[in-house]
């Protein structure tokens, strides 16, 4: 009776981990989640990942939905984007399925005071 309690918690343990670890991963897969876009603000700096002419910008920011949900979306990019530039990001959890740069009038209103 104890080594399975022990072998559950270790189970238990690492599927925990490795959810945590490849996130955007499962969230592409996960029914549960469904497909929606979010509307956000480039204002933070890229973080820059790879070396020379792999280099890819990540940007982590928070965003809202046309119905005004906060949500947190992450995609990156081979260009580094401009400040207060405004993104509309097709998102499934964590995951990003695609990105584009839009102008400030295709944001939704409910979106858009959050933003601000």
């Amino acid at each position: 009776m104890k080594k399975k309690f022990v072998f559950i918690l270790i189970a238990i343990v690492v599927c925990s981990g490795m959810y945590i670890t490849f996130k955007r991963d499962f969230d592409q897969f996960n029914p549960l989640y469904k497909e929606q876009y979010v509307y956000a603000v480039i204002n933070k700096p890229a973080e820059t990942e790879g070396k020379n002419e792999w280099t890819r910008y990540r940007y982590n920011l928070t965003g809202y939905t046309a119905q005004g949900e906060k949500t947190a979306i992450t995609f990156s990019s081979s260009q580094e984007q401009n400040q207060d530039t405004y993104v509309k990001v097709l998102a499934k959890g964590a995951y990003t399925k695609n990105w584009t740069l839009i102008q400030k009038e295709e944001i939704p209103e409910n979106a858009l005071k959050l933003i601000q």
